[in-house]
């Protein structure tokens, strides 16, 4: 009997401590990056060009009441790249201050991709939103919302050929939230 009632006496003081710590308001930390966003693989042949661009679909002034007049929107960090088959990087941009309503590409040709010898490449594009590179500024990066577009040209009648907006979540540089408790 005696183990019995121990035992319920520490299934007890569990319960109790669970609620406890159950009923204390918890702070949400946002993270600083986003996770990166990849396309699908791709085909690229001699005289066509890949362009791979985002745009930053913030507004350009946000206001948190009605009475308080509107603040400049952060601007953020997007890293723009091209992979390869093997996941092997074959070109990147940096864009650290990226502004709301704005739009920048990254362009890679045939003739750039040197690891793969026949006519046709395999390819991919990856946007990374405020992630973690070293050449990215060390101050607190704003949030940006992007919008990802992939596209495949003739680079003589800049024709477009293929086109994508289709992305998935990609693990590459992802942070999580932090949660602590008060």
């Amino acid at each position: 009997m005696k183990i019995t009632g121990l035992y319920s006496l520490a299934l007890a003081g569990f319960f109790a401590f669970a609620a406890q710590s159950m009923a204390q308001n918890a702070i949400v930390v946002e993270a600083l990056s986003q996770p990166a966003v990849t396309t699908g693989m791709v085909g690229l042949t001699s005289n066509q060009t890949a362009r791979l661009s985002v745009l930053n679909l913030n507004t350009t002034t946000t206001s948190t009441s009605t009475l308080s007049p509107p603040t400049p929107a952060n601007n953020c960090t997007v890293e723009l790249q091209f992979f390869d088959g093997q996941n092997k990087s074959l070109k990147q941009a940096l864009v650290p201050n990226f502004a709301p309503q704005t739009a920048t590409t990254l362009d890679l040709t045939r003739a750039e991709i040197n690891a793969q010898t026949g006519n046709r490449a395999e390819i991919r594009g990856v946007v990374t939103v405020n992630g973690p590179t070293p050449v990215a500024s060390p101050s607190i990066p704003g949030y940006c919302t992007v919008f990802t577009t992939l596209q495949i040209f003739d680079t003589a009648t800049g024709s477009t050929v293929v086109f994508t907006s289709d992305t998935r979540v990609s693990n590459a540089g992802m942070f999580f939230p932090l949660i602590v408790a008060r």
